[in-house]
């Protein structure tokens, strides 16, 4: 039997791998080989907060490139670069050990992840039919989740004291996930080509053209209740040490542990949405699931033992990819594929500045007032929470109007 490598299965491999690259890679297994780095004396500790936020920058930078960027070859053009300086970054950072060549592969492999993360899923989902959109959006989605979990195991396994060898054990893994994405970038490439010599369109290009341009009220709710959820996120994964190992006492040997449950929150908020009925439109599941988010930071708010700490970062990473999933699938039923990927990406832009700005903000108060950086986490959410009712209800509103007419 003939495989058919240009099935659009083969599509949703190549989106998932690079958002496993994008995300769980690039930013979240840092933390791990951060602590080797110190250990190592190649760079102090309080650099590893330094080159988390040189990261965050270049992801910025990456994320307002990808939504100014109209052209849809351009678009694929910068996710194939963006690919290629990850992996060559990824690699030189295991050789190069002072801080100022880190914080240049930082920020490059920052803009690379901002592309994957916000260029990709647009095109793995292309050739989907539209009654697997949704399910096969969660399936890209959890590549963030499988990335950290695989990067995490590999490095465990095979280098779990060395900084050298486990910047080659990331680099390796990062060359072997990146095969599917390069199948996919080409693929793409070669078809836009063909298009445009022959003045085609696809079918889905002709669909775009009936949605009704009177969304854009719902659009800029659902892009600004997306930005304040990672602005909510922000105490649980800059601070979720410090108040497992001071405020419940915990060791560090099992803050990290339970760190971990945030990884398959990941996973698991990825193939949530994949499972559940369609009949359930996402429109409605957004603002129920910013409930389940609101419940997670609250409950992470107040633990006070292991068992409270543990449900409330499952939770918070549940909410944190299901919420992504869903503005993802909810935008595309409202914008046509290039306002689509641009408003993904814008999205994901405003809600980094927010990230970078929040962090920044509460830095100061990390030592002494930790409290009140979850009060401010919590309101975000909460302001998160009553954007998403807004979109449902502006929808309504604006379906009515027009069954009026």
């Amino acid at each position: 039997m003939k495989i058919d490598f240009d099935h659009w299965s083969f599509d949703l491999l190549g989106g998932c791998f690079g958002i496993a690259i994008g995300l769980g890679l690039v930013r979240f297994d840092f933390g791990i080989i951060g602590s080797l780095m110190v250990d190592a004396n190649w760079i102090n500790i309080d650099d590893i907060g330094k080159l988390a936020a040189i990261n965050m920058l270049g992801y910025l930078a990456g994320s307002i490139q990808q939504a100014f960027t109209k052209s849809r070859q351009a678009s694929i053009r910068l996710i194939l670069i963006a690919l290629i300086v990850i992996i060559f970054s990824i690699v030189l950072e295991g050789r190069f050990i002072h801080f100022i060549s880190q914080s240049i592969f930082r920020l490059l492999c920052g803009w690379g992840a901002a592309h994957l993360c916000t260029g990709l899923p647009s095109l793995a989902l292309e050739h989907v039919p539209p009654k697997w959109r949704r399910q096969s959006a969660g399936l890209v989605m959890c590549g963030g989740g499988i990335g950290a979990l695989l990067g995490a195991v590999a490095i465990g396994v095979f280098s779990s004291t060395s900084a050298p060898s486990s910047w080659n054990v990331l680099a390796l893994l990062t060359v072997i996930l990146s095969l599917p994405t390069f199948k996919l970038l080409s693929r793409n490439f070669q078809l836009h080509a063909t298009l445009q010599k022959t003045n085609s369109k696809t079918v889905r290009e002709v669909k775009s053209k009936r949605k009704d341009r009177n969304y854009r009220i719902s659009i800029l709710f659902i892009i600004l209740g997306f930005s304040f959820m990672q602005v909510g996120r922000v105490p649980v994964i800059l601070y979720e040490p410090l108040v497992a190992i001071k405020e419940i006492g915990l060791s560090p040997a099992v803050a990290s542990n339970i760190d971990g449950l945030f990884g398959f929150g990941l996973i698991l908020g990825g193939l949530i949405p994949s499972m559940i009925s369609s009949k359930l439109t996402t429109k409605s599941l957004l603002p129920i699931i910013s409930l389940f988010g609101l419940f997670g930071v609250i409950l992470f708010g107040i633990s006070r033992n292991t068992s409270m700490l543990s449900i409330s970062i499952f939770l918070i990473g549940a909410w944190d990819v299901m919420i992504g999933t869903l503005t993802f699938d909810r935008l595309g039923q409202l914008c046509d594929d290039e306002l689509h990927r641009r408003s993904w990406a814008l999205s994901t832009c405003i809600g980094s500045l927010g990230f970078i700005t929040f962090s920044a903000a509460t830095s100061q108060l990390s030592s002494n007032n930790i409290g009140l950086i979850l009060v401010l986490g919590i309101f975000a959410v909460a302001i998160h929470a009553l954007l998403e009712f807004a979109q449902y209800f502006s929808i309504i509103t604006q379906n009515s109007l027009i069954d009026s007419k």
